[in-house]
């Protein structure tokens, strides 16, 4: 009974939040997800492919899209094999060359939060004259990606995250549990807020916190 409180606890701070922040969309969703894919740790390549498709080969933000970048960066990463996107773009010609690799920071969520990081990306990047860009973003063991400045049928986003694991979402008519999405969010504060609830700090005590805020906050 405990927990089911604080389930309804939980839900009812995630419905304020998005309710103040604004309510995400739903613009494309795939029915399979890296894990479909033998892709069990390769969501950084799957997010590389991904950034390839949509913004050198001009692909359509829809779910063929979305498999077939599954599919691709799936191939591009070792199973069981964690690596980071300057990795990947050091290793393989084809991101190299269709990529260009604009700018890269290391933040703590638990000290500057998601909020704050995805604050400071625009002004780090630079003015791009209406050119639209890719933030890649690991936090430990995890990756997600998320698109700025791209046009959809669906309105005008701030930013547009796309995420190859399976999760729950959070939208205006209720909660639902999909495998890999391309979801749309008008605020800064509204996507900070999502990655907050997906990927919250680990947590740990005494030397091990130290060590734990090191690798995975």
């Amino acid at each position: 009974m405990e927990r089911e409180r604080e389930r309804g606890r939980r839900s009812r701070r995630r419905t304020a939040m998005c309710a103040d922040a604004g309510w995400p969309t739903l613009i494309a969703a795939s029915e399979e997800s890296q894990f479909d894919h033998g892709g069990v740790s390769a969501c950084t390549g799957i997010d590389l492919a991904l950034a390839i498709a949509v913004l050198v080969d001009g692909a359509a933000l829809d779910n063929e899209t979305i498999r077939n970048a599954l599919r691709r960066g799936s191939e591009l990463v070792a199973e069981n094999e964690h690596q980071s996107a300057l990795d990947l773009h050091e290793q393989h010609a084809e991101i190299a060359s269709k990529l260009q690799l604009i700018h890269q920071s290391q933040y703590s969520i638990r000290i500057e939060g998601y909020d704050i990081a995805l604050t400071l990306v625009p002004t780090e990047i630079g003015d791009r004259d209406g050119e639209a860009y890719c933030v890649v973003m690991t936090k430990p063991p995890e990756t997600v990606c998320f698109f700025r400045g791209l046009a959809t049928d669906k309105g005008a986003f701030e930013w547009i995250l796309f995420d190859s694991h399976p999760r729950e979402y959070l939208f205006e008519d209720g909660v639902q549990r999909l495998s890999s999405v391309l979801v749309g969010f008008p605020t800064t504060q509204a996507l900070a807020n999502h990655l907050m609830s997906i990927l919250p700090p680990l947590e740990g005590e005494g030397d091990e916190a130290m060590m734990i805020d090191l690798l995975y906050n």
